[in-house]
């Protein structure tokens, strides 16, 4: 008994901790997915890969712009704009695919605050349809606040678990002095509310300046996150990189970020200002694109898959 019980524990030692994940070993170079017409989308912000309705992709821009998002397929063709009742955002910067009850709903989310000035943030929550109307009407709206204050955030992602992940923006309002990136954390309880105002809890840190150190300091800047099916990692864009997790966020941050053990770095000449990503229906790899949209006549959405895990 005393020899199976060692055998056991020593089994159990040699397996990784369940909440982490094997991290890609080596990523493919990006390939172009598609040239994207930059109207009406002119400054891409948000980007979501549909599992339910393979071959779509939803997109938002940035802050100016109205209550609404994009469908495109693959290539980017197929364009529709579905309006949503309610008021003008103050600064959407970020979209996200998740579960809301039964269904898979998709989350908007006003929460640009470049100023570090807003009290409160909004995330607009629609049930994905097969088919949308020209305007549809949410199911709610929710309202939210940080616990310690204003932050600015373009990259949150919605977990499997109904959880809602933000990642801040850590600069000042000059733009000179990142610092490490703060997670917060909706649950899925509080995303069912439709009154009064949530509260954030803060789950941990992303010491992005130190795992990056080699890039200045925009290379540093959260701009997009996406969550895999499983919960069990995600990826973390930013204005020169993509950081791979490669643990559960509802478990919370790991108090130190190893390169090839519980994160995974991808380089690439970046896009300019890269803000939006989603990971692949099947969580082979991923698509990011630029929010080059303004001063081009398109924008280049680019693929990139996992060679070795």
């Amino acid at each position: 008994m005393r020899i199976a019980a060692a055998l056991a524990c020593a089994l159990m030692a040699s397996l990784p901790l369940s909440a982490e994940a094997r991290v890609c070993k080596a990523w493919s170079s990006p390939v172009l997915a598609a040239s994207i017409a930059a109207k009406p989308i002119d400054e891409a912000s948000g980007l979501e890969a549909s599992r339910t309705h393979r071959g779509r992709l939803y997109h938002n821009n940035d802050s100016g712009d109205d209550l609404r998002f994009f469908i495109t397929d693959m290539a980017g063709g197929n364009l529709q704009i579905v309006n949503l009742k309610g008021p003008k955002p103050a600064d959407i910067e970020e979209m996200s695919l998740g579960p809301c009850g039964s269904k898979t709903c998709l989350y908007l989310g006003d929460t640009g605050d470049n100023a570090g000035a807003r009290s409160e943030v909004a995330f607009t929550i629609l049930a994905e349809k097969k088919t949308y109307a020209q305007t549809e009407t949410p199911l709610r709206v929710v309202r939210a606040r940080y616990p310690d204050g204003p932050h600015n955030v373009e990259a949150f992602a919605v977990h499997p678990g109904g959880d809602l992940f933000v990642v801040t923006k850590p600069v000042d309002k000059q733009m000179t002095r990142p610092g490490p990136a703060s997670v917060y954390r909706l649950s899925a309880s509080q995303l069912r509310q439709t009154d009064g105002v949530q509260v954030f809890t803060k789950v941990g840190e992303l010491d992005l300046p130190g795992l990056l150190k080699d890039l200045p300091f925009y290379g540093w800047i959260p701009t997009g996150l996406d969550i895999s099916h499983d919960g069990k990692r995600a990826v973390l864009l930013t204005y020169m990189a993509v950081v791979e997790l490669g643990f559960d966020l509802a478990g919370g941050v790991p108090a130190k970020l190893t390169p090839g053990e519980n994160v995974s770095i991808f380089r690439a000449p970046p896009l300019a200002q890269q803000e939006a990503i989603t990971l692949l229906p099947d969580d082979s790899g991923f698509l990011y694109d630029s929010e080059a949209g303004r001063k081009a006549a398109t924008f280049p959405l680019n693929k990139v898959t996992c060679m070795a895990r």
